[in-house]
């Protein structure tokens, strides 16, 4: 998921305090909208993913529970909850638990929307992009590890009470991964059940976020074996295009091109949804993913901007923060300040032209188009990834005081639910905090060590994440007192993303555990990742046509397909 570009700040509690020490008093909406719908109407899925690291956004970008609309989705699915090495399940974020410093946690909060969306589900989803295959992989090729994992995992979404488990696993391949994946699902289907007939309560529900890619659909989903196990797939047919390509094409397209290569007329939504139940999912299981965020590059050549044509990353917005990716409240602000909307027949989808920028996303005309293609063609309905993506507290003059356009035209094509705009009411300040909150990292857990620090390092600096000599690392200053953290395991810290990445997207100089080494052997056909053709376990990553050589960790490959280091598999070495 979209979620290889997100990831969330975890601190130590003496830190995570002097950030968020007012957050027992947290956000209450500016805004009171009513929903009336008739539940009878909820034929569709309506899935919304939310995600713990947007309460992290700074200004109208923060995003927490109380800002959803009752109504506005039949399923939430919470992301992300996590895996330890022994397989079991836990809590991504401190604040996602109730705590001193966060109050109730996102947990409680967020199942509490259902006293008044009585008919809404929630869901843990585990796993995510940044979660990796891994530790997936090591749990799955056992039944004691699956075991392990399944028992825990049910016992944690029961303990927090959500009402499924969604799992995020990007992605299984290959033989032993199509068998075992097939496996868990089976074996969590079968222990939901058996846990409901003990306990009297409701099966647990059991979907996945599932790929749209038909490599992989082949190669890590036996879809017979699972069809009968699952309730629902999230079908994420998004980011067929994005800027880790250097060709302009887009996000998430309904239909392919007539000139499209033939090998790349499989990258659209028909194509992906309709392979989905040709391969044994019936259609009733197959929700339609719909991003409420763009992709877009910066154009090389302005004179013809077509997709096709040649582009690197387009440049960081002010919410999203991650060069090449764009919430759609940014866009439709870009298009209120004079940007160009264009729409592409053949595609069905719009896209935006500002300057240099080029921009793939959707608005309320491609997703009432995607809508009326659910409908014709009998999906199970459509899922959003994010509820925090979309234009939710209407503050783009072009959405015209209309809360969350894109997911409400969802609701609306779906079920007949109209969100009302919002109505303006007052409510008492909270209490400031006593730190800027404009550079919080959005990372995967980490660790913090406070001993023994430097004592001159932050002095004078502005409070903020600094790199440190070792890529792993890190530095937090806050009100110059300094905080020395750690990246999880093989991740490197990125100065320009202010976050923690893998080590091919790392742009730390100094690697840490791999080497990094300026090369004139190797010939960089374009910026990029490239793997070694005579050893596996390297590749290149190419800068500027500099080449710089990089080896995987201990008993890792480099992946051609994936681009990122994992267990061996000669089909996918160059």
């Amino acid at each position: 998921m979209i979620l290889k570009w997100f990831l969330i700040q975890t601190l130590m509690l003496s830190v995570t305090t002097a950030y968020y020490g007012s957050m027992r008093h947290y956000h209450q909406p500016n805004k009171k909208l009513n929903v009336s719908f008739d539940a009878a109407d909820k034929k569709y899925v309506r899935g919304c993913y939310f995600t713990n690291w947007a309460q992290y956004r700074p200004g109208r970008g923060k995003y927490v529970p109380e800002d959803y609309v009752p109504g506005l989705c039949t399923h939430i699915l919470f992301a992300f909850g996590w895996m330890n090495d022994d397989f079991t399940v836990r809590a991504f974020d401190p604040a996602d638990l109730p705590n001193d410093w966060a109050g109730a946690g996102l947990y409680r909060r967020l199942n509490d929307l259902k006293k008044t969306d009585k008919e809404l589900k929630t869901l843990l989803s585990i796993g995510g992009w940044s979660f990796g295959t891994r530790l997936f992989k090591e749990m799955a090729k056992t039944s004691a590890g699956r075991d392990v994992f399944i028992k825990s995992a049910i016992k944690f979404v029961r303990d927090w009470s959500f009402d499924g488990i969604d799992i995020d696993w990007e992605y299984p391949s290959g033989s032993e991964d199509y068998i075992n994946f097939a496996n868990l699902i089976q074996e969590m289907k079968e222990a939901c059940k058996s846990e409901a007939m003990k306990t009297g309560r409701e099966v647990l529900l059991v979907t996945a976020a599932v790929s749209a890619s038909k490599e992989t659909i082949d190669s890590g989903y036996n879809v017979p074996a699972i069809s009968n196990s699952f309730d629902l797939i999230f079908l994420m047919n998004y980011d067929f295009h994005g800027a880790w390509s250097n060709e302009i094409g887009f996000n998430s397209p309904l239909y392919p091109r007539k000139d499209m290569k033939e090998e790349e007329k499989v990258w659209n939504i028909d194509f992906a949804a309709k392979y989905w139940n040709e391969k044994g999912m019936p259609r009733d299981k197959i929700v339609v993913g719909i991003a409420t965020y763009g992709r877009g590059w910066t154009m090389k050549n302005t004179s013809n901007p077509v997709v096709g044509s040649l582009g690197t990353p387009a440049r960081v917005t002010p919410f999203t923060q991650e060069a090449g990716v764009a919430s759609y409240y940014e866009l439709c602000d870009m298009l209120a300040k004079g940007a160009v909307r264009h729409w592409h027949d053949e595609q069905q989808v719009p896209y935006l032209i500002d300057g240099d920028q080029f921009w793939s996303y959707d608005d309320k005309q491609s997703v009432k188009t995607k809508m009326n293609y659910i409908k014709k063609e009998k999906f199970a309905g459509a899922f959003v990834w994010t509820l925090d993506f979309d234009d939710f507290n209407a503050k783009c003059p072009l959405s015209n005081g209309e809360a969350y356009p894109l997911i409400g035209t969802i609701a609306k094509e779906l079920a007949d639910v109209t969100i009302p705009k919002p109505e303006t009411v007052t409510t008492a300040p909270t209490k400031p905090t006593t730190v800027s909150t404009t550079k919080l990292i959005t990372s995967i857990p980490v660790t913090v060590t406070t001993t023994v620090p430097p004592p001159a390092f932050c002095i004078g600096k502005s409070d903020g994440f600094y790199a440190d000599a070792d890529c792993n690392k890190f530095v937090l200053c806050l009100s110059d007192r300094f905080y020395s953290m750690s990246c999880p395991s093989g991740l490197h810290f990125s100065q320009s993303r202010q976050y923690c990445v893998r080590q091919i997207e790392s742009d730390c100089v100094n690697v840490g555990s791999s080497t990094m080494i300026p090369k004139t052997k190797f010939i960089c056909p374009s910026d990029g990742f490239f793997g070694d053709k005579e050893n596996c376990s390297k590749f290149y990553r190419c800068v500027n046509n500099i080449s710089y050589s990089f080896e995987c960790p201990f008993g890792l490959t480099f992946h051609k397909d994936s681009l990122q280091c994992d267990h061996p598999d000669l089909s996918k070495c160059e």
